[in-house]
């Protein structure tokens, strides 16, 4: 067993955590049943595997927020992000940005891929997997207005 050095996962030496993204994204992108979940797909991953800037950390809070709490669709969600949200220097973490602290995710992209069976179960997973990345991302969300 590995464990990924990001969010923790413990993976089986075939697999990593970017191998069960780019699987995922092959379902969503080629079966649209899948692809319903494909905003807390990537998210959750970019979340978890410290892939947003600071500044994309509280927007990405705030659309997980909009969306599992309030029902935000998935299609404005797309359109708030092709406008391009307000005070986003850059979406990707920066290679010399400061270190983010490291937070026990008690789901992850391998929990998804372990429990999966057909789309039904995959999109439940999925959104489980975005709830628990919104209930634990706090610590890397820095409001820069701070």
């Amino acid at each position: 067993m590995d464990t990924c050095n990001k969010c923790g996962a413990e993976l089986s030496q075939e697999k990593t955590c970017e191998s069960i993204f780019n699987e995922f994204m092959a379902l969503e992108l080629t079966f649209p049943s899948y692809g319903r979940v494909h905003f807390l797909t990537v998210a959750s991953y970019m979340v978890q595997h410290e892939g947003y800037s600071d500044e994309m950390y509280v927007w990405a809070q705030s659309a997980l927020r909009r969306h599992l709490e309030e029902g935000y669709p998935t299609e404005l969600i797309r359109l708030d992000m092709a406008r391009g949200p307000r005070n986003i220097k850059g979406i990707q973490r920066p290679m010399n940005a400061i270190p983010l602290p490291k937070v026990a995710w008690t789901m992850t992209i391998a929990d998804v891929a372990s429990q999966m069976h057909d789309f039904d179960s995959y999109c439940k997973l999925v959104e489980q997997w975005g709830r628990t990345t919104l209930k634990e991302m706090g610590p890397l969300v820095t409001k820069s207005n701070d």
